[in-house]
């Protein structure tokens, strides 16, 4: 998790603590609405920003957020709800806990990708596989590279996948593999399907397939 995204979560609990201790006991609404409004906004754009859709914290988020009493003003319950929340979503944050699942969520959108390059592929559709297996390939691997402490900033793919075979992050075989993949991804971006080869593109979509399965 970025720490830039960490230190605004970070401001907004020290924000959120403020709103919530400011109320005199016994009170049921959130006293200042402008402030506590504004403060809701952002916790929960916070929350959404840093939790992958199918999470927990996004579907707490909406139940708290959908609450009928939002209607007539700002109950302090709710705010403690949402402050309390976004404490738990910085403590898993900071232990990494979020990046493992955004990891499997994106994941499993590159795998439907592959699904439908795979489609295309036994079609004898060589182009739309190749086009789609391609737009997995540069983001799995900065994402490979990215979880395994290596910057992908400047780096374009090839030298990106020197990098991790040199971290020992992938075998000199795999990388070899890549180069190729990438090889196929340049002739699919620059539209230059005469050098598609449709076993080649199968063997590109397998591969992901593997790449994805073991880092991410």
């Amino acid at each position: 998790m970025q720490s830039h995204v960490l230190k605004r979560i970070e401001e907004l609990i020290i924000r959120g603590n403020s709103t919530v201790y400011s109320q005199s006991s016994g009170d049921y609404w959130i006293q200042d609405v402008v402030a506590g409004q504004s403060w809701m906004a952002s916790a929960a754009n916070a929350i959404q920003q840093v939790s992958p859709v199918a999470s927990f914290f996004r579907v707490e988020l909406d139940r708290l957020m959908t609450n009928e009493q939002l209607k007539h003003g700002i109950p302090l319950s709710v705010t403690e709800k949402v402050l309390g929340l976004l404490q738990s979503v910085q403590l898993e944050a900071q232990a990494g806990l979020l990046t493992k699942l955004e990891d499997q969520v994106i994941a499993t959108a590159f795998d439907d990708f592959l699904d439908h390059a795979s489609q295309y592929h036994k079609s004898g559709k060589v182009k739309e596989a190749a086009v789609l297996a391609s737009a997995v390939l540069e983001d799995t691997v900065k994402r490979v590279a990215t979880k395994n402490g290596i910057s992908p900033s400047g780096l374009s793919l090839e030298p990106l996948i020197d990098e991790l075979a040199k971290g020992g992050i992938v075998t000199q075989v795999k990388a070899k593999r890549l180069k190729s993949y990438s090889a196929i991804r340049n002739h699919a971006l620059h539209a230059e399907w005469d050098k598609l080869d449709l076993k080649d593109v199968g063997a590109q979509i397998s591969g992901l397939r593997e790449l994805l399965d073991e880092h991410l």
